[in-house]
């Protein structure tokens, strides 16, 4: 099973903006994640289709298991 940090921002229209991160480690704190959070609005890495992301509003984590199926002709 493979954990996804999906954090919400928002930008400078006020929109929301989703940026989420695959294989995160399991018992990330929260204190790692505002951390993370407040340094990719401080740098500014990431950007909406509306400009800069200004906020935190959530994040959460998501638990995820894949199954294959075979497919036959």
């Amino acid at each position: 099973m493979e954990k996804k940090l999906v954090m919400t921002f928002k930008d400078e229209t006020e929109n929301k903006f989703n940026l989420t991160v695959n294989s995160v480690k399991d018992g990330i704190s929260l204190t790692e994640i505002n951390n993370i959070m407040d340094y990719i609005i401080s740098t500014g890495i990431f950007k909406s289709k509306n400009g800069k992301l200004v906020s935190k509003t959530a994040a959460i984590t998501v638990d995820t298991s894949t199954t294959e199926h075979e497919i036959g002709n």
